[in-house]
């Protein structure tokens, strides 16, 4: 039997977290899982109104392409709710809708019509799609193009109007960023996984995908409400000064290692209110591209069925920094949808999510060598890129790190 001074420890219980675990439990060890909340999954997070109705905390989806996640989820006992490959946005008062004609051919015409950008941004778009294709998809998210995403938007001839009407409002809210800063490789590789896979959302909300993860979880020994102050290696120090000690250990969260770098953050305002306009009637995000603080938005009955009857769900940019009251940043959406025709009606829920994206100015599929000491090894998002897909796969890439020194020793 395993003692706990031979045990891998890993800090952090996010997506990152459970991962590395499955991974070792796989290899026969049980490791421990030091999580600061009540809870596993990180930034998954999925609360519920008071009519019981689930919303989670920063509106995400699931990009069924992504090479990681595929890897560890069962998608269709997630019981998807299929998003359109594309987005309902506002011109001159109307909902234009702008598809993927390869996806859904029968809105080619709607798009096309639609006035966003002009024939040859759509083919410039076509374009660049070559390129997100091109090699393997890691080989994507590892390229080294300079710059921002907007300068090569720019670089590649895309109107000033395409881009504010179309891809800086879609894009935002992926990025939780409207300047576009995020290196080009993290918008190719994004792109590419939209083209070449299915936005869904798990019916009951992403807790259900943290909750298939955690469930496969049998010799970890989980410990919730237990922050780390410190890691030295082998020895974890618990913010009420106890020490832990292991056989090495796997860090997915920031500021406790000092070899770790400083993370800065992109952050949100997700609410949630009584609306009574008339819903699209299929799964799609909407855009307000003269939005000042709205990246998308969507009608939840769309998704949600009766359940979400009558509500509006809200995603905006939070400047990091910007330390507004909450009923501030809610009155600014307010008046975004108020200035796009929308009547927002009784609040029902808001989140602030100060801490929703790590902001990297270079990203990477995975770390090269996860090591920053000796026995401590480094995982999570803000180590390669923002997203999911990476910090599953840097969850696996330190413990496979651990593995392999493991069996030289």
């Amino acid at each position: 039997m395993m003692t706990p001074s031979e045990r891998p420890i890993v800090v952090g219980g996010g997506v990152a977290g459970i991962i590395a675990c499955l991974v070792l439990e796989e290899a026969g060890h049980a490791p421990l899982l030091l999580e600061a909340g009540d809870r596993l999954g990180g930034r998954l997070r999925t609360e519920h109104l008071p009519d019981g109705t689930p919303v989670d905390v920063g509106f995400q989806v699931l990009l069924t392409a992504y090479p990681e996640l595929r890897r560890w989820v069962d998608f269709e006992k997630l019981e998807p709710i299929r998003f359109v490959p594309g987005a309902k946005i506002l011109r001159n008062g109307q909902w234009k809708t702008l598809a993927d004609p390869r996806r859904v051919p029968q809105w080619i015409f709607s798009t096309l019509s639609s006035g966003i950008g002009n024939p040859l941004d759509h083919l410039r778009t076509l374009s660049i799609l070559k390129t997100a294709l091109r090699g393997s998809d890691l080989s994507v998210q590892n390229g080294q193009l300079e710059g921002s995403t907007l300068s090569f938007l720019q670089s590649r001839g895309l109107s000033s109007r395409f881009i504010s009407g179309f891809l800086s409002p879609f894009f935002s809210g992926i990025f939780l960023n409207r300047q576009l800063d995020p290196p080009p490789a993290q918008f190719l590789f994004t792109f590419r996984m939209f083209a070449t896979g299915e936005v869904i959302r798990p019916k009951a909300g992403m807790q259900s995908l943290v909750d298939q993860l955690k469930n496969r979880l049998i010799a970890t020994k989980v410990q919730l409400n237990s922050p780390v102050a410190s890691v030295l290696d082998r020895t974890v120090v618990m913010k009420d000064g106890t020490n832990l000690k292991g056989a090495g250990t796997i860090i997915t969260a920031p500021n406790v290692h000092s070899d770790l770098p400083k993370v800065r953050w992109n952050g949100c305002l997700n609410v949630v209110f009584e609306c009574t306009d008339h819903p699209f009637g299929h799964p799609i995000i909407g855009l307000i591209p003269e939005a000042k603080t709205v990246t998308n938005l969507h009608f939840m009955e769309d998704v949600q069925g009766e359940e979400g009857r009558g509500k509006l769900n809200v995603t905006a940019v939070h400047a990091s920094g910007n330390e507004w009251p909450e009923n501030d940043w809610i009155q600014c959406v307010r008046e975004d949808l108020r200035i796009a025709g929308i009547h927002a009606g009784r609040l029902l829920w808001a989140r602030i999510i100060p801490m929703a994206l790590p902001k990297l100015d270079a990203v990477q599929s995975a770390l090269n060598d996860p090591r920053i000491s000796e026995s401590a090894y480094a995982a999570g998002d803000f180590t390669a890129a923002p997203s999911l897909d990476a910090a599953m796969r840097s969850g696996r890439v330190a413990a496979e790190a651990w593995l392999n020194d493991r069996a030289k020793a």
